[in-house]
């Protein structure tokens, strides 16, 4: 049984799964080169296709993940009028604010919707093999199917999908996912965290990570008491005040405008970050302790907010949380691995999935490769390696920036060693040039690639059950002796995200990166994406090396071959 899931919003994108095993994964951005690009898939469904050799008859069932029709419509309104009750009290002009918000929801995803179904309708795909799903219940599946729990809280936080901001739920692998509760829109931890970004002079949707990086340098405390007053906790769940908040992402209310424009850039960042992590810890422990399904210390996140590693990292640290699990591909892009993964329960019973690797995109043969560096021989020089693994630590022992490209990309945001820029860490001043280089405007420093036989002597409490570690998806507190020698990739609060490699996950990567470890006696390398700013990680050969004759990187490892510039 082959299904295909799809998005066509923020992050479009494509998965291919067959008999619950995870085939082939990718969003649109890396093909048509639009960052989180929002729009039909094209480009994804015709190469993954293409890839398998398949037809569209071949594919049994195609899933959706925007569609609040499955919503329990009752329970809604239920909560939706005592919601709005509870405003008027507060505020009496704020009924306008959550009209303008559900009904810009249901208009905004009517048109993708039939956008969507335009499109199956022109591939010849009947109605019958489409299955619609709930956006958050989508993303609860991702974050639970390919964890490796067998029951586990599930949580998931980002701005909207489907009238909802959050969601929590149980998940055993005999019974599937139970959802417990989920907070409206206009209650929306993640529309706040994106309008503070835009505030801020940054992009939403796209630089929250920035504001993530800027919290550090600054004071929570000096703008708590308005964080506090926007955004509350009542009975068991978040609240905002609409009188203050407009949960839109560039709809600001005049006096938020003037109570944030007392303080600096670094103090508000610091005070959005505290808030959040204090409101969704809140959420997480009363679930937990409310919940009548079932007990466990396993918590599952999904959703655009746990791109937020710091936030991560404070939910691991949780008295009630033994281990987490954060999918990968968290935000939008992710989608359709969680509706693949229901369809796959609805249809086969089974929970759980294979998903051993999020190399899922495309590569590229030798053959393929040369053609590509001859096209480009009257402006590189390249040889064939017997010895890369050896070739490339001499590169970053001698203070070279190595561009590394290699197999299948990586499915999500993180840049993963497939398709990865590598330094050294000793450089406590690569943040500003190689940023600068890349074009680049970060807060938070490069993150670091670590062997696993290493990692238990860099990051606190780090173990090799914590699967986070392997996918760069939360922060560690590092040792001193790490601080002090790998300066370059550790944060003014002492915490790093860090990548753990090992030989069955990483392959030849690992190979590299534990034989500079090995030669330096140092324990770490500079990992960040193989990217400009504002442009999506490389994803073929031709990139790759227009990157290299762009000057982001000194070197070019493009699979066996060193490319250089002439």
């Amino acid at each position: 049984m082959y299904i295909v899931g799809i998005n066509n919003a923020i992050d479009s994108g494509i998965c291919l799964m067959k008999d619950g095993i995870l085939l082939e994964a990718i969003n649109e951005e890396r093909l048509n080169r639009v960052k989180c690009y929002q729009g039909l898939p094209l480009k994804s469904l015709n190469y993954i296709l293409d890839k398998q050799k398949l037809k569209i008859d071949d594919i049994s069932y195609f899933t959706y993940s925007w569609y609040s029709k499955q919503n329990d419509y009752p329970k809604y309104i239920n909560k939706l009028t005592k919601r709005i009750v509870k405003a008027l009290e507060n505020n009496p002009n704020c009924s306008k604010i959550i009209v303008d918000r559900i009904s810009l929801e249901i208009s905004r995803d009517e048109k993708l919707r039939s956008e969507f179904e335009q499109w199956m309708s022109d591939l010849g795909v009947p109605k019958e093999k489409i299955f619609y799903l709930d956006h958050h219940k989508s993303h609860a599946w991702a974050a639970f199917a390919p964890s490796p729990f067998d029951s586990a809280f599930v949580f998931t936080f980002d701005a909207r999908g489907d009238l909802k901001s959050c969601s929590a739920s149980y998940a055993d692998k005999n019974d599937g996912i139970v959802e417990l509760d989920y907070q409206l829109s206009f209650d929306s931890i993640g529309f706040l965290y994106g309008q503070i970004t835009h505030y801020l002079g940054f992009t939403h949707n796209k630089h929250e990570g920035k504001v993530t990086g800027l919290a550090a340098f600054g004071n929570p405390e000096k703008t708590s008491h308005l964080f506090n007053k926007l955004i509350t906790w009542e009975d068991g769940s978040i609240v905002t005040n609409l009188g203050l908040y407009k949960p839109f992402y560039l709809e600001m209310l005049p006096d938020l405008t003037k109570e944030l424009d007392k303080f600096s850039r670094e103090d508000i960042a610091a005070g959005l970050q505290k808030r959040c992590e204090e409101l969704i810890v809140k959420y997480i422990k009363y679930w937990m302790a409310n919940s009548k399904k079932g007990e466990t210390k396993n918590v599952c996140l999904a959703g655009g907010v746990f791109s937020n590693v710091r936030i991560n990292q404070i939910i691991a640290e949780m008295e009630e949380v033994e281990n987490i699990y954060v999918f990968p591909q968290m935000g939008d892009g992710g989608l359709p691995v969680g509706s693949c993964c229901f369809i796959n329960y609805d249809f086969s019973g089974r929970t759980k999935i294979d998903l051993p690797t999020v190399y899922l995109g495309p590569e590229f043969s030798n053959d393929e490769i040369i053609k590509c560096l001859q096209s480009y021989s009257f402006k590189i020089k390249y040889e064939k390696l017997d010895n890369k693994a050896e070739t490339i630590v001499d590169q970053l022992i001698n203070n070279k920036v190595v561009g590394y490209f290699s197999g299948k990309m990586e499915y999500g945001p993180r840049a993963l060693g497939a398709r990865s820029i590598l330094y050294h860490t000793r450089d406590d001043t690569v943040n500003d040039w190689l940023n600068k280089r890349l074009n680049r405007t970060e807060f938070m420093p490069f993150g670091p690639v670590t062997p696993v036989e290493y990692a238990h002597q860099c990051y606190r409490y780090w173990t090799k059950n914590d699967e986070c570690s392997y996918f760069m998806t939360k922060t560690y507190n590092c040792f001193e002796e790490f601080k002090e020698i790998h300066k370059s990739v550790v944060h003014k609060d002492g915490t790093a995200r860090p990548q753990i490699v090992t030989e069955e996950l990483n392959g030849d990567y690992y190979q590299i990166v534990k034989l500079y470890c090995d030669k330096t006696k140092e324990k770490a390398l500079i990992n960040t994406s193989f990217n400009q700013h504002e442009e999506p990680i490389v994803c073929n050969p031709n990139e790759a090396i227009e990157s290299l004759l762009s000057n982001c990187v000194d070197v070019l490892f493009l699979e066996d071959f060193k490319v250089l510039k002439k």
